[in-house]
């Protein structure tokens, strides 16, 4: 008389796993706008005693950013650039509108909207 008892401890067999190939992330390209969209800061020639510095800097700052965008194929930054309170500001939440990264930025009642300029482009900002 032979009795059968359920095996305790159960063996499994090694299942290999299947090895997906290594995909390297994508390399993002080079934004000058990151961090701030006047990359070039042309304030800081307000003094300067060439009063045409400021312009000159601005179309440069334009050209570079405009070609930029179209290179990458994104949405060009406007010409001008406002002041507007930072994000988090009790100016910013008074008015609906906020500056962040030198990007201008509409209140809507579930977020923000970046603001496109009357030019085109998107609206660049100083203050945030």
């Amino acid at each position: 008389m032979a009795l059968a008892l359920p095996a305790t401890a159960q063996t499994r067999a090694a299942v290999g796993t299947t090895h997906r190939p290594y995909i390297p992330p994508t390399r993002q390209p080079y934004s000058s706008t990151a961090r701030d969209a006047t990359p070039l800061h042309c304030a800081q020639y307000r003094n300067h005693p060439n009063p045409g510095m400021v312009r000159y800097c601005e179309g440069l700052e334009h050209t570079l950013l405009q070609s930029e965008a179209q290179r990458q194929g994104k949405p060009a930054p406007s010409r001008s650039v406002i002041a507007l309170p930072a994000l988090g500001t009790p100016e910013a939440k008074e008015l609906g509108y906020a500056c962040v990264s030198g990007r201008a930025l509409k209140r809507l009642s579930n977020g923000w909207e970046q603001v496109s300029a009357t030019e085109g482009g998107w609206q660049r900002c100083e203050g945030g």
